[in-house]
């Protein structure tokens, strides 16, 4: 009987043992499927920056949109529709975060939040950041935002073809890397978007500039 009891007890106890493993092991399942819809570091600060720099892109499209140029026109409505698109996305996550739609600061020290230490190219970018003027490379400048509204004809459309591929240049680093350290599969995505996107655009963009180079400049207007 005793034996019996002893073996009984036993049981119980490799039940309980099993059990508790069980729900240890819910419990860590359950908390990463939280860590997959709570945005981390990185999944914040890329919507965030990521808002502003299409901010400014949508702005200086939208000096373009009425350009006599057949190719700028189309680039610029290209560029307004798909990047408010996305800025409108960007900009719906915050809201659902609870967290501001622009940053509070120029610092990109998100970047540094991933799982991994920085690459030599991500430490790279993380120095252009910090030397530009505006936080990240390739934003425009206000002057320079001031020098394309006062030209015009192509003056003007080469300095928006130039101001937008180093604008592009600048934000493909930011995307490729939230494409990879994101938390959050939608962000994630949108980013992969925005690589591919922003560098079928600069490919384009520099066959412009090659072609707007090739072209004979314009002659002066009589004046009257």
């Amino acid at each position: 009987m005793k034996r019996l009891v002893a073996a009984v007890l036993a049981g119980l106890a490799l039940l309980a043992m099993v059990l508790a493993a069980l729900q240890y092991q819910d419990l860590r399942q359950a908390r990463a499927r939280l860590a997959g819809v709570q945005p981390g570091a990185v999944d914040i600060g890329f919507a965030q920056f990521m808002s502003l720099h299409h901010q400014q892109a949508v702005q200086m499209a939208q000096m373009m949109v009425g350009d006599e140029s057949t190719a700028i026109t189309n680039l610029s409505r290209s560029i307004i529709g798909t990047q408010l698109l996305e800025l409108g996305e960007m900009r719906g996550w915050l809201r659902l975060w609870n967290e501001p739609f622009l940053p509070n600061t120029t610092s990109m020290s998100w970047m540094l939040l991933a799982d991994s230490p920085p690459s030599p190219a991500l430490a790279k970018y993380l120095l252009d950041c910090e030397a530009s003027p505006t936080g990240m490379p390739g934003l425009a400048t206000d002057e320079q935002l001031r020098r394309l509204r006062s030209l015009q004809g192509r003056d003007r459309r080469r300095l928006f073809l130039e101001l937008m591929l180093a604008h592009h240049e600048g934000g493909v680093p930011m995307a490729r890397f939230a494409a990879e350290h994101a938390r959050i599969h939608a962000v994630r995505r949108v980013a992969s978007n925005i690589v591919l996107e922003q560098s079928r655009e600069i490919a384009g963009i520099r066959v412009m500039l090659h072609a707007l180079q090739q072209t004979p400049a314009e002659s002066p207007r009589p004046p009257g």
